[in-house]
């Protein structure tokens, strides 16, 4: 099944009454072609009829119909085209959603060879126009053709010859344009992925613009920029040429020619008195419909092709199947985790990173883990959260394998504080809410005062209500550690993971992080990990392992020379 035909049938599960919308606006279409339908045959019966018998109040009445038909059809339509702009931008969106929802629940190894901004630009594609093309395009096209079918009819009751001539319209005008149309498509992929690649070098830009100025990358961000955007120029003026020859082909060409060789072949009829004017009006009138008919059959075509090229990334999305883990059971942890042979690798060509490893964690301990870069250490917690699988070995929990809980609750239970800390803009209450939306202030206050911010949150002018910037660039790089373990705090987490807390910041800052760490084990029974390059924040852990090579070479106790102890 083609990726198009998944995001249908996603479509017709997620989004409410769907199918009922469709069904819905085929037959209001239906109904409004038809009733368009009635004027010509007004005007056949006037200039037939009605002014040879000269029957003024037959044409007066027959006008009246003749005017008011058209008004009627106009405000159906309306009304119809406003309730289905409502409706797609509703669906529109929540395809929208669906999608965002997709790549949300995907597992970290999709996210380490994606760009963000990428992932973003295909994800918040403006997906309204493929629900416009199943909620109103294809059901008006259904109601056009029924109609076409009518009018053909009646085209072979006035003349079979012109209604055969009639009939050659529409492979006359489709065959080219659809080939137009699978040009344009293949054109409309690469300006996506353009577009997606442009608004990665102006994400990262702005992310590092700190970086790129102290660098004087100025140049070489537009440089970059503007490579990516001549190519996407180069691209849209063949999409144009397609699009005007396309347009040209069967607005211009197409209709005049056929038009123009009914009205003669009627004419001959005329003059051979084998027709009348009033026929030939209608003759025209239906003709130019069933030539509307064929033309809007070419251009949903056309488009619906082009639209395939625009969202092949976004049925890609919406196509992806999601991990779910709803049947397993709570993470319970009461005596040790334990690595028992574990043997882990990112990337085959990057060779092993953990090379059967054994490592026993014991509730309540504070462990220290120390090694060289590359060793391992953050990849241990990478295991423990549940963001990879080992290649081979088994974590568990008190016996139980790690993959027998559910993630969400491994990440409920389980708080990684790193040296990177990410903070969302808005204010420090909003994020500290993000850990447990249900805190009250004075929890929030009591996390404050444990991880020491109270009082400097207090003197803010905004006190949790003060907007921290970007990724809590207004904070010092103590602050955003203390804060980021306030919220592993406020989500009463079990396990605390450190990865590097304090390389970043000053000798003070660790000291107070250090502190903390020790009040709270104490207070809420933790069990705390600290990967660290600084032996001293290390001084009050009950083990440090060390790990060498992807493996545990030895387990010791702090010593303030450096000098490690051998304890097993």
């Amino acid at each position: 099944m083609s990726n198009e035909k998944n995001v249908r049938q996603i479509v017709l599960k997620q989004l409410p009454h769907f199918k009922l919308h469709v069904i819905l606006s085929g037959i209001i279409s239906l109904v409004i072609q038809l009733v368009g339908l009635i004027p010509p045959i007004i005007m056949q019966y006037i200039i037939d009829k009605a002014i040879p018998d000269h029957n003024l109040k037959q044409i007066l009445i027959s006008i009246f119909w003749f005017c008011f038909i058209p008004l009627l059809s106009t405000f159906l339509t309306t009304t119809y085209k406003y309730v289905l702009a409502i409706v797609c931008r509703k669906f529109g969106q929540g395809l929208t959603i669906a999608g965002f929802e997709k790549l949300m629940y995907q597992p970290i190894a999709f996210f380490d060879k994606q760009n963000s901004s990428e992932l973003a630009s295909y994800c918040r594609g403006e997906s309204m126009k493929y629900v416009v093309f199943w909620v109103i395009d294809i059901p008006q096209l259904v109601a056009n053709i029924l109609c076409g079918i009518v009018i053909f009819g009646y085209l072979l009751k006035i003349n079979w010859l012109i209604a055969l001539f009639v009939l050659l319209y529409f492979p006359f005008a489709f065959i080219p344009s659809n080939k137009f149309a699978k040009k344009v498509k293949n054109y409309s992929k690469r300006i996506v992925n353009n577009n997606a690649k442009m608004n990665q070098i102006v994400n990262d830009t702005f992310r590092g613009i700190k970086f790129v100025k102290s660098m004087v990358l100025e140049k070489v961000q537009l440089g970059k920029l503007n490579e990516v955007n001549e190519d996407s120029v180069k691209i849209w003026s063949k999409v144009a040429l397609f699009d005007n020859l396309s347009g040209l082909w069967v607005n211009e060409l197409s209709n005049s020619l056929f038009t123009g060789v009914t009205f003669a072949i009627a004419a001959i009829f005329i003059l051979n008195e084998q027709m009348t004017i009033g026929t030939l009006v209608i003759l025209l009138n239906y003709s130019s419909r069933f030539y509307s008919v064929a033309n809007q059959m070419v251009h949903t075509n056309y488009n619906f092709k082009v639209q395939l090229g625009e969202y092949d990334k976004f049925f890609d999305i919406l196509s992806m199947e999601t991990s779910t883990d709803y049947n397993k059971d709570p993470l319970s942890f009461e005596k040790t985790i334990d690595f028992k042979n574990v043997v882990f690798t990112y990337e085959e060509s990057r060779g092993d990173v953990l090379k059967g490893l054994n490592l026993q964690i014991n509730k309540n301990e504070w462990l220290g883990i120390v090694g060289s870069s590359g060793a391992g250490k953050t990849t241990i917690f990478d295991l423990l959260l549940s963001f990879y699988q080992p290649q081979s070995g088994e974590i568990s929990v008190d016996g139980k394998p790690l993959d027998r809980f559910s993630i969400e609750s491994i990440r409920t239970k389980i708080t990684k504080v790193s040296q990177d800390t990410f903070l969302f803009p808005g204010t420090i209450k909003d994020n500290l809410l993000l850990a447990n939306p249900n805190a009250t202030d004075e929890e929030i206050l009591n996390v404050l005062e444990l991880v020491c911010l109270k009082d400097f949150i207090s003197n803010l002018p905004n006190g949790l209500n003060t907007d921290i910037g970007e990724n809590g660039l207004l904070l010092s790089g103590g602050e955003r550690q203390r804060l980021a373990l306030a919220q592993g705090i406020l989500r009463k987490s079990e396990i605390i993971l450190l990865d590097e807390v304090t390389a970043n910041i000053d000798v003070n800052s660790e000291r107070i992080i250090k502190e903390v760490i020790k009040d709270i084990m104490l207070k809420q029974n933790l069990t705390v990990i600290a990967i660290s390059h600084r032996i001293d924040f290390l001084e009050d852990t009950d083990r440090i392992v060390i790990l060498e090579n992807g493996k545990i070479s030895k387990t010791t106790t702090y010593s303030a020379n450096e000098s490690w102890t051998v304890v097993s």
